[in-house]
């Protein structure tokens, strides 16, 4: 079973983006408003394919809607799969928030899976 959960947590002006209040955890369906120039962190953690894109759009069209977010960050770390459908919403996402001058951007820290050293990604250099 695909499964999804987000974690929205509101932040002031130069806190980092892994501190902060929740909002919501663990459901795609709660209300969330967001306050002028709001910055907010969003822990997306499981799957984001084709059965839980329809989740991560809506919730994320909440956050997006009253037009008042500055930026919007998003933690991936927590992140064990995306499919096409994922990487299209995420690409949205960043348009939408781009037409209200907002930005969006990855959750810069530590993260340690999925790292590979110089010359192991059997990619050519």
């Amino acid at each position: 079973m695909t499964t999804l959960s987000l974690t929205v947590r509101k932040r002031r002006a130069g806190e980092p983006a892994s501190q902060g209040s929740t909002d919501s955890q663990g459901s795609t369906d709660s209300q969330g408003s967001t306050e002028p120039g709001q910055l907010v962190t969003v822990a997306v953690i499981g799957e984001l394919d084709i059965a839980t894109v329809p989740r991560f759009t809506a919730r994320m069209g909440e956050l997006a809607r009253g037009g008042h977010l500055r930026e919007m960050v998003m933690d991936l770390s927590g992140l064990t799969f995306i499919d096409a459908g994922g990487l299209r919403a995420l690409v949205e996402l960043r348009s939408r928030l781009e037409q209200q001058q907002a930005g969006l951007g990855p959750a810069l820290g530590p993260v340690e899976r999925g790292r590979t050293e110089p010359g192991q990604s059997g990619l050519p250099q």
